[in-house]
């Protein structure tokens, strides 16, 4: 298939663009992580060659769509005949939680989108199927992929209805893209029709649902023993849970939180950051001490809990679930960025969920905040109000979790539809 002009354009100019990366490393602590992560990565995938030959290809970017793509990895696995299975991994947070909760034959990560690269890797492992999960797909991986005739999959597809990649430009360059996948697997029927009839691809489109929320459940439900759990509800009172959060969600609560914590003496926040690094730590500890709100870290928590302190700062990643399933209230972070993380997660617990305004990237968050189990909050002030409202009603809280709850049950299924779409390719 010819390539349209700008598909042409990004394929001659990426190794440009990749061998500045080194540069721009030093101005970004995880650009640089992912820099040093992948020192030596292409010998190491011509190592597994023989290991993963024939195998299926699985590419994610982070651990939302790791989490999406463990399902079916799972599913496929319990089949007798089941090829290798191989994951790469964008991100280093996402590399470094899936080592330690792996599920395939080799999880590495992906080279940076580089044509000769991708090309050498294709022709290394020739996968009998690349699949990609959500919307994290390489142009320069799609086109080796395609050369080399692998067909292509998406699983749990998005496309909203702001997405860049609808853009005057951007859309004749993805349109092309997907023109090269063998099927598109996406969440909803709005997802659909938007890559039918405002992307105008021509590859087929079905829609499969989220597979996060079968891993959703099972991690909600092996949270129900889990160490950090149970020592979180020995605490006892409520407990509001402030989820993957980031700089300018943290500053919708600073106003406030000192105030809801005198209206609710009992109460107890769990700040969990998105990225709990030392420094955003340290941070984070300073802005608490400036207000005189005694803090304890969760690593320190678990080893002695400190019954003063009012905010338990999370200092590990993979414990949300197992802190979701300890808590009353929920607000979910990434709102007042790029867009909300997974907001499934406090809804299978039975809790409202809050967020901020920016959720276009997840159909949940609208979908919560439409059948009212969800807030967009914008303000401090509505922050207080809505926080203090729905911790103080124990009856409307429980009504809104339960409605929460079932937003996330009504979508199961979503594995099993994944894997009758990956089946002709198998």
């Amino acid at each position: 298939m010819s390539r349209h002009p700008l598909l042409g354009f990004y394929e001659t100019l990426s190794p440009l663009a990749e061998s500045l990366l080194p540069f721009a490393a030093r101005f970004s602590e995880k650009l640089a992580a992912g820099v040093a992560g992948r020192q030596g990565l292409m010998a190491r995938l011509a190592a597994s060659a023989d290991t993963v030959r024939g195998g299926i290809w699985f590419h994610v970017t982070s651990v939302g769509e790791y989490e999406q793509a463990r399902p079916v990895i799972q599913a496929l696995q319990a089949r007798p005949d089941c090829p290798p299975i191989m994951v790469t991994h964008f991100s280093p947070s996402g590399y470094e939680y899936a080592l330690k909760r792996p599920c395939a034959d080799l999880h590495d990560y992906l080279p940076f989108d580089h044509p000769a690269q991708m090309r050498q890797l294709v022709a290394l492992w020739q996968p009998r199927l690349l699949v990609f999960v959500k919307f994290d797909c390489w142009p320069n991986q799609v086109l080796a992929a395609d050369d080399a005739g692998v067909p292509i999959v998406l699983l749990a597809g998005s496309l909203q209805p702001e997405s860049a990649r609808l853009g005057r430009l951007a859309k004749p360059f993805f349109r092309d893209l997907y023109n090269r996948f063998a099927h598109l697997g996406v969440c909803t029927e709005d997802d659909a029709r938007r890559f039918r009839d405002r992307l105008q691809v021509q590859a087929p489109v079905s829609v499969t649902g989220d597979t996060r929320v079968e891993q959703v459940i099972l991690r909600y439900e092996a949270a129900r023993d889990g160490d950090t759990a149970t020592a979180l509800k020995a605490l006892g009172g409520r407990l509001f849970v402030l989820g993957s959060t980031w700089p300018p969600d943290e500053k919708l609560w600073w106003p406030v939180l000192p105030q809801l914590l005198a209206e609710f003496p009992e109460m107890r926040v769990v700040l969990t950051p998105h990225e709990p690094t030392g420094p955003r730590l340290a941070d984070l500890e300073s802005r608490l001490a400036t207000q005189a709100v005694p803090v304890q870290r969760l690593s320190a928590f678990m080893d002695a809990p400190d019954p003063t302190a009012r905010v338990i700062l999370v200092d590990s990643i993979g414990v949300l679930a197992e802190i979701y399933r300890a808590g009353h209230l929920a607000y979910v972070g990434g709102s007042f960025t790029t867009g909300v993380h997974n907001t499934m997660e406090p809804a299978v617990g039975a809790m409202p969920v809050l967020f901020g305004p920016v959720i276009r990237n997840a159909e949940e968050a609208g979908v919560l905040a439409k059948c009212g189990a969800g807030f967009i909050l914008s303000r401090p002030e509505e922050a207080l109000a809505k926080a203090r409202d729905l911790l103080a009603d124990e009856a409307l809280r429980t009504e809104l979790g339960a409605r929460a709850r079932q937003v996330v049950l009504d979508q199961r299924g979503a594995t099993v539809k994944s894997v009758k779409v990956l089946d002709p390719f198998l």
